[in-house]
């Protein structure tokens, strides 16, 4: 195996692990969807249809801070952008989770 065929199995492994952990409710739906989005370039399959909700999700979210950022915004402002953020997931989950299963349907363990 080639040092670019390598590189794309650990990055469709790690795509795996990432739709796998927001099935089941370990990792925040808005990262989850940044690293999907950011590993359908890394596997060369940025045009793939699977990831059309993924896509966007991410653009209605982008605004949204996660992770150590959170830390840089004021208390109240921060309250709003939640509010408006879980609203967001409460709308987009059901069709979210459907593609993270459908992204495993797609690139399956061994399709490397």
């Amino acid at each position: 195996m080639s040092l670019p065929d390598i590189i794309k199995a650990r990055k469709l492994a790690e795509l795996r692990a990432v739709a796998t952990a927001m099935i089941e409710d370990r990792m925040h739906l808005v990262e989850g969807t940044r690293k999907i989005n950011r590993l359908r370039f890394e596997i060369d399959e940025p045009g793939h249809e699977v990831f059309n909700a993924i896509i966007a999700f991410e653009d209605d979210t982008e605004e949204f801070p996660i992770g150590e950022l959170r830390a840089e915004y004021e208390p109240n402002h921060l309250k709003r952008l939640d509010d408006k953020m879980n609203k967001l997931i409460d709308d987009y989950k059901p069709d979210i989770l459907a593609v993270c299963q459908e992204i495993l349907r797609t690139f399956p363990k061994g399709e490397e």
